[in-house]
Order: C-alpha cells, then structure tokens, then sequence
C-alpha cells in the first residue's frame, strides 16, 4: 500500500488547547485518508453526528481530518468545511478554523454550530463586534446555553449594554438549572458582576435566590463577587445572603483547621 511521507510532530499542551503550527505535521497515509473520506461521506449523509469529530474525538482524528483537507482542499464540500475548522481551532490554528468557519456560514447561515465557532475565533482574536455578533447568532439559533457565552464575550469586552438586552433570557436559563456547574458558576459571575456594574439589587437578589450559598462560595471569585454585593446593596434580603455567606465562610474555615491530611 503506497504511503505518505508521515512525520512525527510536536505539540505543546496549554490546558485544554493543543497547538501544532505546520502542514507537515498533518501529513497522513492512503489508508488514513481513506477511512477520514468514508467517515466524512457518512457525516454528509447523517449518519454520523458533528460530535464524531468532536473533543471526544482526540488528537489523531483531528489531525488525520486535517490532513485530508489538505489533500482534497479544492473538492471538499462547504457541509464538511465545520468539522475541518473544528479540528483546526483544536490545534488553535484560528486563521484557518476562521476561514473555513466564515465560508461554512455563508452556506448554512441558520446553524448555530458554525456560528459559535466563529464567536469563539473572533473572540480571541480581539474581533468584539464580529464575535458578539456571531454569539448573538448561535443563542437566537441553537442552546439557549449560547447566551451565557454570549454575555461572557460581552463582559469581557465591556459591553455591558448587550449583557442588559438578555439578562431575562440569563436568569431564565439559571433557573432552569439545565448546565454543568462549570457553566452556572460563570453564569452567575455574569449576572452579578452586571448587577454591580448596572447597581442593580434586584438583579443580585434574583441571581442568588435559590442558590445554595455555601456551594457557590466555594468559588474564589463568586465568594468575593457576593461580598462585594453585600457591602453595597443593603435590606432584609441582602442580610440574609450576608448571613448565608458568613455561615459558608465559618464552615469553610473550620473545615479547613481541622484537615490533618496532605493536600
């Protein structure tokens, strides 16, 4: 069976993002380029999921996707165009995951998926109107999830103007209580950081209110967000959070005197 040239290469790890910088390095053998082609087709077809070329997915299948686009560039469908910029954003190659991304929503401008892509790409490279927009586009679209993203990229970029025309749909989605903790504790990191920026109470009071305290504080920065709160909003209400909080704190405290084993 006649190869390609494969070459080891080098990655370096910072969290949960890989980084790979040459062509070379995604270089794959017939064989590979044959199993990717089969799974793309299936993909165009619907019958594998989006996800097949996701996180989950690893290392190799990113690069081997990769490798294919680059050995069929100019007959690859723009369908097929999404998980190729996936795997490249993977790689933290965004110039290439923004390019293939901008072309994939020219297409199919009413999928959410290509839209967050972008509203990442554009985010971290310093585009706020262009990733705010594509935020916008992947929460009217897709998960209501995509508003926390939304407000987040918002937040970051001081645009505390977008995160007032969806606090609704922010308090909503914390009440529903559908996302993973990692999720929900940004989500109210948002909401009181605007509610202090905005001198809103109401907003603070609502953010917290069915929330255990004790949970939440266990966050560094939303312990202080509500400190913060509490030293500026006054009321029955605000005691009783304050109170909640010093609770938390005391258990945190003694829990901590009381470890006698090793970190």
């Amino acid at each position: 069976m006649k190869f390609f040239l494969l070459h080891l290469f080098t990655i370096f790890c910072f969290g949960n993002i890989t980084f790979a910088d040459e062509p070379e390095n995604f270089l794959i053998t017939s064989n590979q380029a044959s199993i990717i082609g089969q799974r793309l087709n299936d993909y165009e077809n619907g019958k594998l999921d989006l996800q097949y070329f996701g996180e989950k997915a690893g290392i190799d299948v990113w690069r081997e996707l990769i490798g294919y686009y680059l050995l069929h560039t100019n007959n690859i469908s723009t369908k097929a165009k999404l998980p190729v910029a996936r795997c490249y954003a993977q790689f933290h190659l965004i110039a290439q995951a923004t390019e293939l991304g901008e072309e994939y929503v020219n297409v199919y401008s009413n999928d959410w998926r290509g839209w967050r892509l972008l509203g990442y790409c554009y985010d971290i490279t310093d585009s706020p109107d262009k990733a705010i927009l594509a935020y916008s586009n992947s929460a009217r679209l897709g998960p209501k999830l995509g508003y926390e993203q939304l407000a987040g990229c918002a937040m970051r970029n001081n645009r505390w103007d977008v995160v007032k025309n969806i606090v609704p749909q922010l308090l909503a989605l914390k009440k529903a209580g559908e996302m993973p903790k990692e999720d929900r504790f940004s989500l109210i990191t948002i909401l009181i950081g605007y509610s202090l920026k905005t001198d809103r109470e109401d907003i603070f009071i609502e953010t917290l209110e069915g929330e255990n305290v004790s949970e939440i504080a266990e966050n560094d920065s939303i312990r202080q967000d509500i400190t913060t709160g509490c030293g500026v909003f006054q009321g029955p209400e605000i005691d009783k959070i304050r109170k909640e909080l010093e609770l938390a704190t005391r258990g945190s405290l003694g829990s901590t005197a009381t470890n006698t084993l090793p970190p």
